[in-house]
């Protein structure tokens, strides 16, 4: 500050009777003001310049999509596990001691679990304002803004470049920052992962445009590439698709690669079974994009929708039997991931429902018992409280469980029961668990502190775990499946 301009200021302190304040208080407050007027006039500039970058890159897009077009293949599906599973689970044999008679073994019964309520009805999406809608999102309430003429837009001329371009252009310079910020608020609240997010779009879509699939498909594209996501849109004839870029590799779902880059046909509802050639641009948008990342379930945000199953067993002789409730709408949203990497599965957690029930029952026998035993009894449990059948016979098609799923379903197979117990392990027992995939099998295998010479084990990054096989019916830690003893597994999957 100037010796005149500081003269100046003395005199207004003494004029207006501030002689009783700190003069460098006074100083700060000016020298404050002028940098606070000068950062507001800072931060407009940047954000004037932005939406002005914003507009250029927007245009630059739209001149892309009116003529750089391509057709594209698609690829069939991928497919996991390859061999057909075996329709009935190995059962061990009692022990013959010599001289006596040799019994056949049946299988060993297990109880039919009780059939859950059915999935709780949607509420349909409601005006709730003059451009504001409302929806629930399993069980969440959400509201966003919107701009009334995304209601009101339809595809006219057709699916083809131009018009797609136009819908851009049109989007582009509709009032769409404010739905962002509203559920992109929703996402954090409800700390949804990258596949809940999505989700939460195509309901929003939805009742923006509802019963018009095209459309949909449109706006969807259009918010996820505007929060920074890489899907791209496709057409053939009248239909609209969407491809997504997923960092996991997807498995039963259609695919086609876009400059070295694979897009799945994951949102589609039959997995892109219907999708055989389309055309969509080869440019990519100007800024970069990311991929969707599914490396695990939220597992901890719909208003929760209990059911009950009662698991029953043999454990030594001793009947064990308890009911646990688990979250009907939790299996719901699981239902909609696409088919990934066993990762997803063994990484996710089970509810706080489930959590408290079930490994709250458990613990009542694990807590006195020792390492092993805590081990075999969890065997136990997986193995004789739920029922066997491939998803071949149940589904008609592969279907990897969450936790929760085996909970809800009749039947599971191998890699559900890995998947539970390696859960049940990991929480009850607290040891590391890995998962041992075999050709037309999954199994799993335990660090223990204690290893007998005569437990069947396998060697992974220098560490010595034990095998235990879930279904393998009354098999106890250390026992291999005997079709698969002499064999080293094709992968080991690392659960964190």
């Amino acid at each position: 500050m100037s010796a005149k301009r500081r003269h100046e200021v003395m005199k207004l302190i003494a004029v207006a009777g501030l002689g009783c304040l700190p003069l460098g208080s006074v100083f700060a407050q000016d020298d404050f003001e002028a940098y606070r007027r000068q950062q507001a006039q800072g931060a407009q500039q940047a954000k004037t310049e932005f939406h002005v970058y914003k507009e250029q890159q927007d245009r630059e897009f739209a001149g892309f999509l009116k003529s750089q077009w391509d057709e594209f293949q698609t690829s069939q599906g991928k497919v996991r596990i390859k061999e057909p599973k075996p329709k009935q689970v190995p059962v061990v044999p009692p022990e013959v001691k010599p001289g006596s008679v040799p019994v056949v073994v049946a299988p060993v019964p297990v109880p039919l679990p009780v059939t859950p309520p059915p999935a709780p009805p949607q509420v349909k999406p409601v005006i709730v304002g003059a451009d504001e809608v409302g929806l629930m999102f399993y069980g969440n309430a959400v509201k966003f803004a919107f701009d009334p003429l995304w209601k009101s837009y339809r595809l006219t001329g057709g699916a083809k470049p131009e018009t797609i371009s136009d819908f851009w252009t049109l989007m582009s310079g509709s009032k769409y920052d404010a739905t962002i910020q509203s559920v992109n608020a929703a996402r954090k609240e409800l700390k949804l992962d990258d596949w809940g997010y999505v989700t939460l779009w195509r309901d929003v879509v939805s009742a923006l445009q509802p019963e018009r699939k095209t459309e949909q498909n449109l706006l969807l594209w259009f918010f996820l590439v505007k929060s920074g996501y890489d899907v791209r849109v496709g057409y053939y004839e009248s239909d609209v698709f969407l491809f997504e870029a997923i960092k996991q590799p997807v498995y039963s779902t259609k695919y086609t690669k876009v400059n070295n880059q694979t897009y799945y046909a994951a949102l589609a509802s039959d997995r892109g079974n219907g999708i055989h050639a389309f055309y969509s641009y080869r440019s990519d948008y100007p800024v970069k994009l990311a991929a969707l990342d599914i490396k695990s379930a939220a597992t901890n945000f719909t208003k929760t929708v209990p059911a009950q199953r009662t698991l029953s067993f043999d454990y030594k002789g001793k009947a064990v039997k308890f009911t646990v409730p688990y979250d009907r709408r939790l299996v719901e949203y699981m239902g909609t991931f696409p088919q990934s990497e066993f990762e997803l599965y063994f990484d996710t957690d089970g509810s706080s429902l489930l959590r408290g029930a079930l490994l709250g029952e458990l613990k009542k026998y694990t807590a006195t018992m020792g390492e092993e035993e805590a081990v075999n009894f969890l065997l136990t449990f997986v193995q004789k409280a739920f029922a066997y059948k491939t998803d071949e016979e149940q589904f008609g098609y592969e279907k990897y469980f969450f936790v929760e799923e085996s909970l809800h379903f009749a039947y599971n197979d191998c890699e559900d029961r890995a998947v539970l117990f390696a859960w049940l392990v990991h929480e009850l027992v607290g040891i590391k668990v890995v998962g041992l995939l075999y050709p037309k099998h999954m199994t799993t295998a335990v660090e223990l502190k204690q290893v007998s010479d005569k437990f069947a084990t396998i060697q992974h990054e220098g560490k010595r775990f034990v095998i235990a096989d879930p279904t393998y019916i009354g098999a106890s830690v250390g026992m291999a499946m005997p079709s698969y003893a002499k064999y080293k597994p094709t992968r080991v999957v690392d659960i964190q």
